[in-house]
């Protein structure tokens, strides 16, 4: 899912904290987005003038207007109308500078925002990278019930009717806590993570067959509620339909699930009568945490089985 960023809230969510002013631009800018080349690309959306593309945010610091400065008039101002040609985004001037009149003619015969901010150039590359990155990384909705689970984030998935909401539920009253119900929305940051929070309609709710939506924040306080959380293990209920679908006695049932651009640990566990799906859950989470710190008890099992079977006569 691609995603992007007008001038206008650009100027609305970080203004304040950059000092931000707009000089010229339309009211309604809605054409100009700052957004990625593709789906999946992480390209530079932030830069200085040897970085100018399209549907970017330009940046001109002291160095560049001091390079500005030393052309002639006509080298000057074409090479401002390349850059207004050039279709930015938005423009913004560094430093809290004064900003020249040719610069904000330009700007305005081409009808591209210039905005103007107190902090220096190099602070205000850094912010922006991070913050608009972060903002149009690609993101997807899954089915399930996102828990931090002993500090990991753990999505519990399954069909419907395997008890995810009741094993949520009873994880949430042993003193995990509630992420997302029903529909988290997981984000790729980074190449290696991917981020878990709750879209804003269903934040602190749960909801509970034959028990309805209920409140978890109001139930059992602000500490059973996280806002996000990386993802880092996928458990999934699945109801067996004969012994040879529950799968490795020795190994269990652990694969991988494709989110966004990694690959997720995902632990299958049959859903059957009479088991305690809270502690197989709490469990399961244990051994992966072992797991991530090197040690695997079925590879120790066989090693000492071997070792046992070599000193016999």
């Amino acid at each position: 899912m691609s995603r992007s960023i007008t001038p206008a809230e650009l100027l609305e969510r970080f203004g304040k904290r950059l000092g931000l002013t707009k000089i010229t631009g339309p009211d309604a800018a809605s054409d100009a987005q700052i957004s990625a080349f593709r789906p999946g690309s992480r390209p530079s959306l932030v830069g200085f003038l040897n970085l100018i593309h399209p549907n970017r945010v330009q940046v001109i610091g002291e160095e560049e207007l001091d390079w500005l400065d030393g052309l002639d008039a006509k080298t000057r101002w074409e090479t401002l109308a390349k850059i207004m040609d050039a279709r930015p985004a938005t423009v913004i001037v560094a430093g809290g500078v004064e900003i020249a009149r040719d610069l904000e003619q330009a700007a305005r015969e081409s009808g591209t925002v210039l905005l103007k901010a107190q902090r220096p150039a190099w602070e205000l590359v850094n912010f922006l990278e991070y913050r608009i990155t972060r903002a149009l990384a690609p993101t997807t909705t899954l089915h399930g019930v996102f828990l931090e689970v002993f500090t990991i984030g753990v999505l519990i998935t399954g069909d419907p009717g395997t008890g995810k909401s009741e094993l949520a539920l009873e994880l949430v009253s042993r003193g995990h806590r509630l992420i997302a119900d029903d529909a988290p929305e997981f984000t790729q940051i980074t190449p290696e993570v991917v981020e878990g929070a709750c879209p804003p309609v269903l934040r602190d709710y749960l909801e509970v067959r034959g028990l309805g939506l209920l409140n978890i924040r109001r139930m059992f306080g602000d500490t059973a509620i996280k806002p996000n959380k990386y993802l880092r293990l996928i458990i999934h209920l699945h109801t067996p339909t004969d012994e040879t679908s529950e799968g490795d006695r020795l190994h269990g049932n652990l694969d991988q699930r494709r989110v966004l651009e990694m690959d997720i640990p995902q632990i299958r566990l049959p859903v059957l009568p009479g088991r305690n799906l809270a502690v197989m859950a709490e469990v399961a989470v244990r051994d992966f945490m072992l797991r991530l710190k090197g040690f695997d008890a079925a590879r120790e099992f066989m090693e000492r089985h071997a070792s046992m079977m070599s000193e016999k006569p």
